[in-house]
């Protein structure tokens, strides 16, 4: 499992970023106020230069010109706003999944063997992911690992060292996992992941990640490690995106398997 200073640091990294990109809102409303000074400077500048008591005025361009300035104060009004009260619900929102995935990991039941969250948690993740994205419009993907030729791993090797290669995996996936992800044991050599804020790419990129974390480990050296990925979108069914997942890992064909399927296995040497 990812260590909690890292998860931390991951945690600050993001709010940092929250914030920067504030400044940088902050930023575009002073250049704003500094053009619109400007503009008023540049009308006023004969009369306070010249001490002139009377201005002339194209009247024929006036008009257009304060409709011009008045609409560009008026459309970068609403991009800030509008900017602002997104990053303030992306700041709301990390912080609360974070509050209560920490909460989540402490009352929910956990697999006896891997250590991560049991199957009988799913119900109450994916109310709580659904949820969220329902409400902040962040993308969801779902992750469902699967271990090919399972049980003739443990027929050839025994039962322990089958427990070993799913003890092995469920740390590789949870110390690649985010604070924010959530990982549980769905099926005997099966593990579903929770990525939210994370596209159908981002969960592919997740993926590889996961399997270069086992490459490392020579307990996974005959395991052959496929996956299926799907993304769920707001609004849609809970039911129908488990559904998906599944469907498309049993897509991946056993025999010679796609890019998507990944072997898991070192060189001769």
């Amino acid at each position: 499992m990812t260590y909690p200073l890292e998860r931390r640091k991951e945690q600050q990294g993001l709010l940092r970023r929250i914030d920067r990109r504030n400044w940088h809102l902050w930023v575009l409303s002073f250049c704003v106020i500094i053009c619109l000074a400007a503009a008023i400077a540049t009308f006023f500048y004969p009369a306070i230069r010249w001490h002139v008591d009377r201005l002339e005025v194209a009247y024929g361009i006036l008009p257009q010109l304060i409709v011009g300035l008045l609409t560009m104060v008026l459309l970068c009004v609403i991009y800030i706003t509008l900017k602002q009260r997104e990053l303030n619900e992306l700041r709301n929102f990390l912080i609360a999944t974070n509050l209560e995935a920490r909460r989540l990991r402490e009352e929910l039941p956990r697999d006896a063997l891997t250590g991560v969250l049991d199957r009988r948690a799913l119900p109450d993740v994916m109310k709580r992911e659904v949820t969220w994205v329902d409400r902040y419009r962040v993308p969801l993907s779902l992750l469902l690992f699967n271990i090919r030729g399972f049980k003739g791993i443990n027929a050839a090797q025994g039962n322990l060292a089958g427990d070993e290669i799913l003890k092995t995996l469920a740390k590789a996936i949870e110390a690649t996992a985010r604070q924010t992800d959530t990982v549980l044991r769905y099926g005997p050599d099966r593990f579903l992941c929770f990525l939210p804020r994370t596209d159908h790419v981002g969960a592919a990129a997740f993926a590889r990640r996961v399997t270069e974390a086992c490459r490392r480990h020579p307990r996974l050296q005959e395991a052959v490690l496929s996956f299926g990925i799907t993304e769920y979108n707001a609004g849609g069914s809970p039911d129908l995106i488990l559904a998906e997942v599944e469907r498309d890992l049993s897509s991946r064909p056993d025999s010679a398997p796609p890019p998507a399927a990944i072997r898991i296995a070192t060189q001769a040497r």
